[in-house]
């Protein structure tokens, strides 16, 4: 039986407030990241080519490496000790303290489903980072823009294997369509407010809202949906967020998370608390 029992591995680790609009911000932003890399990294050895095994590992990497970046950043320089608060924040806190959206936690399910996701999350992250990048904390606008340059690569192939599969035969075509209506509805919890965030727009850190960033996602996936002859699949601007999709940017996830990808990724640091490897 898996293991779920949250253990506080963080008590001896010194770490900031995690309650302020910045911190949840940021949270938000990392947590996405370190969910999807791990969710990536499903397809390592068994992916359905050695290219793609290879791309969807580099994905992997690259997104945790990006979550590791933004909880140096919430730490700030003076932390005595970087690299254990880095690994208490992703590896340390119990299931409900994460922040990221649902969408980002849930099985690869199959293929088409992986690369459904991919295509809408990361056209999402590009939207977010580009907001961040005019962020009123110069530090959180230098590492949003450093990564919204890294993020191109992944976008380069999410839109390859969209235009791929939208463009291909029948059985590709409809694989896209079955999967793209389970996620783009999904996808709206990417855009769920964070705790604090109307005071994270006023302070400048985050210059638009939530719902804002749901706008220029929209009409960015919505042209590329309309093009490729999918446009009814884009959820209408008044539609609420899934039940099963809402949440997760306030600490509530499935059992795909609480039961499967938390376990897993937190079981040596739990094991072992305080070791260094």
């Amino acid at each position: 039986m898996t293991d779920t029992t949250a253990t506080d591995t963080t008590a001896t680790v010194a770490l900031p407030d995690l309650g302020t609009p910045r911190a949840q911000l940021l949270l938000s932003v990392a947590d996405d990241e370190l969910i999807s890399g791990h969710r990536a990294s499903h397809w390592t050895g068994v992916a359905p080519s050695l290219e793609e095994d290879l791309a969807f590992s580099t994905i992997a990497q690259d997104e945790i490496n990006h979550a590791d970046v933004w909880y140096q950043l919430l730490l700030g320089e003076d932390h005595p000790d970087v690299r254990a608060g880095v690994d208490a924040l992703g590896l340390g806190r119990a299931p409900e303290d994460y922040r990221h959206a649902i969408l980002c936690e849930h099985a690869p399910r199959d293929f088409a489903y992986t690369l459904a996701r991919h295509w809408a999350y990361d056209r999402f992250d590009v939207v977010r980072l580009a907001a961040l990048a005019d962020s009123s904390d110069a530090a959180v606008a230098a590492v949003a823009t450093k990564l919204l340059h890294e993020e191109r690569y992944h976008l380069e192939h999410a839109d390859h294997w969209f235009a791929r599969l939208a463009g291909g035969g029948d059985e590709a075509r409809q694989r896209l369509r079955t999967a793209l209506a389970e996620v783009l509805p999904e996808a709206l919890g990417l855009f769920e407010p964070f705790a604090g965030e109307a005071d994270a727009v006023a302070a400048g850190l985050l210059r638009v809202p939530s719902s804002e960033l749901r706008t220029r996602w929209a009409q960015i996936v919505g042209a590329m949906l309309d093009d490729a002859g999918l446009g009814d699949l884009l959820p209408g601007a008044d539609a609420e967020v899934p039940l099963a999709a809402a949440g997760g940017r306030a600490g509530r996830h499935t059992e795909d998370f609480t039961r499967d990808v938390w376990p897993e990724m937190t079981a040596l640091y739990r094991a072992f608390p305080g070791a260094r490897w």
